[in-house]
């Protein structure tokens, strides 16, 4: 009678190992809580051994849920990336990158080096739920549920994620920095700047640049993809010439001036000016030198 027990318990701990890695579908639910389009891609495993399957990808639109199902997924856990714009979810340690191609794929997942067609993505892994709904072949349907918020990013990208602007594909536009470096020998003072809606001139405080630093001055969604960027008080050979305000704590106001012989009022004292900075539909980030 002991022995027999044992004999059970023992059938009993090699079934649990064969049952874990039985294929079973996964209902993948990811709701999209933001004002703009996702797109989420998964990878998992087909098999007891450890390649895993790349599929992608699934568009998320706003305000709505993804309700599919991945076949035959076999394991606990798989891999999620979710994108938009310049923004990836889960907004935290990934698990594994995995090269993603741009356009829809079920293929076998590679990773890094990517081939010139794929770019490095990072995903995230999740535990599959244990559901009571029955699916095919007997075993119960796997899930994974996931939600997409702007305060699951971080601090600077989470104040930027709510109303962001959208692109023609309906996500989020890309997040525009400008990077300038100091080349010069001294400090130089640096502003970037915007048309306003009604066609003024406005700039940031000034920021003083060490020789040879290199600093991200703006960081945002310009109007028209478009920085003004003032490397100082006519530091520029070329470029718009403008007058500014001196205001060290808040925005500085701009008016444009005909030459550089003509004199600035006393409202807006400073002798300036700028280039424009135009960012390209797939550009995030822009470099520009300023010093002597």
């Amino acid at each position: 009678m002991r022995s027999g027990f044992l004999g059970f318990l023992l059938m009993a701990g090699f079934a649990a190992p064969v049952q874990a890695q039985a294929p079973r579908d996964v209902l993948l639910e990811v709701c999209n809580q933001t004002g703009f389009a996702v797109a989420a891609a998964a990878a998992y495993r087909t098999t007891p051994a450890p390649p895993r399957t790349l599929r992608s990808w699934f568009m998320i639109a706003p305000g709505e849920c993804l309700n599919g199902a991945l076949n035959g997924v076999v394991g606990e856990d798989l891999d999620l990336h979710v994108m938009s714009g310049s923004w990836v979810w889960p907004a935290r340690e990934t698990a594994q990158t995995y090269c993603v191609p741009a356009d829809a794929t079920l293929t076998l997942a590679s990773v890094p080096p990517c081939s010139a067609n794929r770019r490095a993505r990072d995903f995230t892994r999740l535990p599959v739920e244990a559901t009571s709904r029955r699916g095919p072949g007997g075993r119960n349907f796997g899930r994974v549920v996931h939600r997409i918020h702007c305060e699951d990013l971080g601090a600077a990208d989470a104040g930027l994620c709510p109303g962001a602007p959208v692109d023609p594909r309906g996500m989020a536009a890309f997040v525009r920095e400008l990077e300038v470096c100091n080349n010069g020998r001294g400090p130089v003072p640096v502003s970037a700047g915007q048309v306003t809606t009604s066609g003024g001139l406005e700039f940031q405080p000034w920021q003083a640049l060490a020789a040879g630093e290199c600093r991200v001055i703006y960081r945002g969604f310009p109007r028209d993809g478009q920085v003004l960027l003032a490397p100082g008080p006519d530091s520029l050979a070329g470029g718009g010439l403008v007058c500014m305000t001196d205001n060290a704590d808040g925005p500085v106001f701009a008016a444009p001036r005909a030459g550089r012989s003509e004199a600035c009022p006393q409202e807006r004292p400073l002798p300036g000016s700028y280039e424009a900075v135009v960012f390209g539909a797939q550009t995030g980030r822009m470099t520009m030198f300023a010093g002597q």
